[in-house]
């Protein structure tokens, strides 16, 4: 390995860039995009994210200096994702590449949904720029979003009303394109479909060990009392609720789902006067095809402010509903388009996976990020009970969230299961 290299920033890691980060695997990528293109002097790679900010993947920021026929100096700027260096990592590589189906969906799967908007005469962009690079090695190369002002909100703050209405808004696009997609084309390819979270030992380590945790620091909770006996209940059926949303129900309503979508992985971009322009969509490596209540209870349970959490939960249905039937519509879907009813029935019918989002995604987000020499992803479908889980379920804007977040999904059904 090289040296490490230190981002200016000083809420960014030191990281160690792979020997295989070199310049001339950025050759012909430089040629097409820097008119008269000469040669690469120089390549520098930083943190593309502060310590505790992305756990399934390591983000750089690649740097290239770049002088051209008549001399000319032009820096070109990329993100490259690249894979953890764990044996955890590898197990789950050797089952499903994340990147080979996250570069899919950057260069196949997300521009055909674009143009199924432009044919329509609606310009719609989800996400960034996605490049091929030369190499063997698990990348995906994306262009630098930064320079044209989108950023992340603040996670620990939660998302408000207008930027929730402007994530539910891409979510409708998104879904109402992938349902268009497959009604005219046929499903899309399996490795689109299945999602991460399929195998037994995922469901055990990742889920199953989130309730745990959560019952093991429960008496943390103020209000307990109320909903303990059917939390403990419910607890030995989360096999059984985490299967049930993963199987698609051809009776509901069922999209390409992100998979992944909470507040770090969607970006924002802002004018002069703070006002919200776009929104895109980063971290595509988990898509998963099935009820759009995954994506639905995933965002809302993890990511908007406690203010709205719940007292906004049933307006922001209806909003994302609007938005889907807009754009169903607008794409001239073939089949009834759901009823708001419909959906409502579909998020009553999984709400155990609302909580099961609460338990066991909710707690990353809230998290105070910990700056230590343990492999974030390792800890992330750890099964054993370490401080680090402790921190998770002890943290006390987490504990805020769960006191009011428990009581109201079991008043929805969420601690039943038949």
């Amino acid at each position: 390995m090289p040296p490490q290299n230190k981002d200016e920033d000083p809420g960014m890691e030191a990281i160690l860039v792979p020997k295989w980060v070199k310049p001339e695997i950025f050759q012909d990528l430089l040629k097409q995009q820097v008119k008269n293109y000469k040669e690469t002097n120089s390549l520098r790679a930083s943190a593309g994210v502060a310590k505790g900010e992305n756990y399934a993947t390591i983000m750089l920021r690649v740097e290239l200096d770049v002088e051209t026929e008549d001399r000319s100096q032009v820096t070109k700027a990329y993100m490259l994702k690249i894979a953890h260096d764990s044996d955890a990592y590898r197990k789950i590589l050797e089952k499903s590449n994340m990147f080979d189906t996250e570069r899919g969906m950057y260069l196949k799967v997300v521009p055909e949904m674009e143009q199924m908007y432009r044919d329509v005469g609606l310009e719609v962009k989800f996400g960034a720029q996605s490049y091929e690079i030369p190499t063997n090695e698990n990348y995906v190369l994306l262009e630098d979003l930064k320079p044209q002002g989108f950023k992340n909100f603040d996670r620990l703050q939660g998302l408000d009303q207008a930027h929730t209405e402007s994530a539910l808004r891409k979510f409708a696009q998104w879904h109402a394109a992938s349902a268009v997609r497959v009604d005219t084309k046929g499903p899309y390819e399996e490795r689109y479909t299945k999602g991460f979270f399929r195998s037994p030992e995922m469901i055990n380590a990742f889920f199953k060990g989130s309730m745990n945790s959560l019952l093991k620091y429960i008496e943390h909770y103020e209000g307990r009392e109320t909903y303990l006996k059917d939390l403990l209940s419910i607890s030995e059926k989360l096999v059984d609720i985490v299967t049930k949303i993963i199987e698609p129900n051809p009776e509901e309503f069922n999209a390409l789902n992100h998979g992944d979508g909470w507040v770090n992985n969607i970006m924002y971009q802002y004018n002069e006067k703070n006002d919200i322009l776009n929104t895109f969509f980063v971290d595509l490596q988990l898509p998963k095809w099935g009820s759009v209540a995954q994506d639905l209870y995933y965002f809302l349970i993890s990511s908007t402010s406690l203010d709205i959490k719940t007292s906004k939960f049933d307006y922001f249905i209806w909003f994302y509903h609007s938005e889907l039937v807009k754009h169903l519509q607008l794409l001239n879907y073939s089949k009834p388009v759901p009823t708001l009813r419909g959906i409502r029935n579909d998020l009553s019918k999984h709400s155990g996976w609302g909580l099961v989002c609460c338990a066991s995604i909710m707690g990353f987000v809230l998290l105070d990020p910990i700056v230590d020499d343990n492999g974030d992803f390792d800890k992330l479908i750890s099964e054993e009970d370490s401080s680090f889980k402790k921190s998770l379920f002890t943290n006390p804007r987490f504990r805020k969230h769960v006191e009011v977040l428990l009581p109201w999904l079991q008043h929805r059904g969420a601690m039943e299961y038949n």
